[in-house]
């Protein structure tokens, strides 16, 4: 059967447009489905859509998500992919050699935030640490996290403060604390004090401050302690154990009564008091209490607070002899004069008899 031209490429449009109908349905379903999915995103996805007019490249949009999206007709039937404009974020750190300590660095798309963030403190060695301070570059602030818009490549930096820790304690436990430990900027000064510098324990018992102990060594100072931290330091504040020596006496005047180390030597000493009267003596007996001693001057070894008291007694022995010379002088006195009286009085009446009367 004969058939026309007309009749054949009326034929051929026919079959041409239910063929790309179906091209295009097929391909819409497939683009629906990677949405649903997650595999395509409505933003970067675009269609091809082979229709009348359109055998080569053209711009077009494509609808999803109640958002108009840009995309592309091309002639070969594949879908292609929209490629935004991506920028580069670079996180540093100063000093660099603290680059584990921050993140977020990494390649954004451009228009999109990118969020970034620093430990607040970076551990080093024992005593060692480093102290986030804030940012400085494309952001600034005190925060140890941020965001900025990606609109070109960006470089933020973390800065950082090297600190030394001063580790501050007393020996004995039983002391007062010191006051002024704790982290310090690299090359500050550090102020150390000790208050109250003596700590009382019992009656007659106390702990006294007797300097410093800094990183082992012996470093005797006053109770406040300057030290530039230039490193970790261990700083210990010494103190002694003292007993209190009480020295007394109810005559003269006494020496040695105070504060002492204990198990060191204290001496004492009591003056002899003058005489209460004239022929009375004072004579010292000996130290009582926590000793017994002779001796006025000795010393005490303090191993505990000690209590030591002078003794006394009168000696009456001058005053006795004076009295007993006194009376000897009055006796041979009178005697003398008795005597001499008597004598006297017998060579009277002989000198009468003499006498001749007229």
């Amino acid at each position: 059967m004969y058939r026309s031209k007309n009749t054949r490429n009326s034929g051929w449009i026919i079959r041409r447009s239910l063929v790309s109908k179906v091209a295009v349905g097929v391909l819409v379903l497939a683009i629906t489905f990677m949405l649903v999915s997650g595999s395509v995103s409505p933003v970067n996805a675009y269609v091809v859509v082979i229709g009348r007019g359109c055998y080569y490249g053209c711009g077009g949009y494509y609808y999803g998500g109640g958002s108009y999206y840009p995309g592309y007709y091309g002639y070969s039937g594949y879908n292609n992919y929209y490629q935004p404009t991506q920028y580069q974020l670079t996180v540093n750190t100063n000093p660099s050699t603290l680059s584990g300590g921050v993140s977020g660095a990494g390649t954004y798309n451009s228009g999109s935030t990118a969020s970034f963030s620093a430990n607040q403190t970076i551990s080093q060695a024992q005593g060692t640490r480093y102290v986030f301070q804030g940012w400085t570059g494309a952001y600034s602030g005190t925060g140890s996290t941020g965001t900025i818009t990606m609109n070109s490549a960006q470089t933020v930096t973390a800065q950082y403060q090297l600190q030394y820790f001063a580790s501050v304690t007393q020996q004995p436990s039983s002391a007062s604390t010191p006051q002024g430990g704790g982290w310090y900027n690299a090359g500050a000064t550090a102020t150390i004090t000790v208050s109250p510098q003596n700590v009382t324990l019992g009656p007659g018992s106390q702990l006294s401050f007797n300097g410093w102990t800094v990183d082992g060594s012996s470093n005797q100072g006053g109770s406040t302690l300057s030290l530039q931290m230039n490193s970790p330091h261990t700083v210990v504040a010494q103190y002694v154990q003292q007993y209190y020596l009480t020295v007394q006496s109810p005559q003269g005047v006494t020496s040695g009564q105070g504060w002492y180390n204990a198990g060191s030597n204290a001496p004492i000493s009591v003056s002899t008091p003058p005489s209460p009267m004239f022929g009375v003596n004072y004579v010292f007996d000996g130290w009582q209490g926590s000793i017994q001693s002779s001796s006025q001057s000795t010393t005490v070894l303090m191993n505990g607070p000690m209590t030591v008291t002078a003794t006394w007694h009168q000696d009456y022995t001058v005053l006795y002899i004076t009295i007993g010379a006194i009376i000897a002088i009055i006796g041979v006195g009178g005697a003398v004069f008795y005597k001499s009286k008597h004598k006297k009085s017998a060579t009277a009446p002989s000198q009468q008899t003499n006498v001749t009367t007229p």
